[in-house]
């Protein structure tokens, strides 16, 4: 089931732009056609995008008299999102080699997956937190849709291609991080099912799996090293997305307490903006949530096993993986775990506190 929700986020990436690899038969490639109809979207995005923006902008300032405040916050998100984009587009390539990466240890996962059942093979709770995350990524671009189509002007073609373009352009902002997202669930997913495959075999007391513990051994590097160049490579990438969440969640927060408090607003869309709040807060926490979970797999206690006698092997085994500790840090500057998200949404109730403090000093 998860497999064919992957299919429809790549079929969407290629669509919008954010990579040129297809998903087919569990294997990432890329051909001419794709190559070149994501170059030419990216053009189209990075040079029509910015009209685009400024034309809602002047149909958001038409909508009533709104606070100055409103106004400059309203600028600097879209700039902000505009920025984070271009950066989305302009490094396409750092993250179709990334898919690259990933290609050789996914097919060896899958592999060693289908040799044994669903039921033994894996955690639920990492079924689970897939699809909640899609669910959450799904939520916000049909949602991001439905409030965009309400505040376009009267319907007609021109304006249709805009909303359709805006809408799509507004996605890649959500749909990028999933990426990441993806790749850290196949590795955290290996590394699950490696320990709990070497636990059965420390703890059977036969000499028949010592080719398999040191296969293992190869893969528990190979995880390893793959989930340092993924981080690598998808650092400046998460580093912009956070920003940007960081900005939105500031503003929308702002926009919030002016639309419920100061504005004669219909509930429908206070209930639809707060829910819409959570669940974007949600989606960032996955991410940090599944970087501690790689983290923690990686470097799993191994408790069971003081109870039993170690071979030459398996005391080899136990000093490589202490002394292999995971470290994932975005671009080097912070650790990607749920302290920093709690340190993110200190941050943006600090910044909102600042917002409304400016807004009551304007409005005397």
């Amino acid at each position: 089931m998860v497999y064919p929700l992957v299919k429809i986020y790549f079929g969407y990436s290629l669509a919008i732009g954010i990579t040129s690899r297809k998903l087919a038969n569990q294997r990432f490639y890329s051909t001419l056609f794709s190559r070149t109809y994501a170059l030419v979207a990216n053009i189209i995005t990075l040079t029509v995008l910015p009209f685009v923006m400024w034309q809602v902008r002047l149909v958001f300032e038409t909508k009533m008299h709104f606070p100055q405040l409103i106004l400059i916050t309203y600028n600097v998100r879209y700039l902000v999102s505009y920025a984070v984009i271009s950066y989305t587009v302009l490094s396409r390539g750092f993250r179709d080699i990334a898919f690259n990466e990933m290609q050789p240890l996914l097919q060896r996962l899958l592999q060693k997956e289908s040799r044994c059942s669903a039921i033994r093979c894996g955690r639920k709770s990492l079924i689970v937190l897939i699809y909640v995350k899609f669910f959450t990524i799904m939520w916000l671009c049909l949602t991001e849709t439905i409030f965009l189509f309400y505040s376009s002007e009267p319907m007609n073609i021109v304006n249709i291609a805009r909303f359709i373009f805006l809408t799509n352009a507004s996605n890649i902002l959500n749909m990028v991080p999933m990426g990441y997202f993806l790749a850290m669930w196949h590795i955290a997913r290996g590394f699950d099912n490696m320990n709990q495959r070497l636990d059965k075999i420390i703890t059977s007391k036969s000499s028949k799996h010592l080719k398999e513990l040191q296969e293992l051994w190869l893969l528990h590097t190979d995880l390893t090293k793959t989930a340092l160049r993924i981080n690598k490579i998808y650092g400046p990438q998460m580093l912009a997305s956070r920003f940007d969440n960081f900005i939105i969640g500031v503003i929308q927060a702002y926009w919030g307490a002016f639309f419920t408090f100061r504005v004669s607003t219909p509930i429908f869309w206070i209930v639809y903006g707060s829910v819409q709040y959570q669940i974007r807060a949600l989606d960032y926490y996955l991410n940090d949530y599944l970087t501690d979970l790689v983290v923690e797999y990686q470097s799993s206690a191994k408790h069971s096993w003081s109870e039993i006698h170690w071979t030459k092997e398996t005391s080899s085994y136990v000093i490589y993986a202490n002394s292999l500790k995971l470290q994932l840090r975005t671009c080097g500057l912070f650790p990607a775990n749920r302290s920093m998200w709690f340190d993110m949404v200190s941050g943006i109730w600090y910044y909102i506190l600042v917002l409304l403090q400016f807004h009551f000093i304007m409005e005397k």
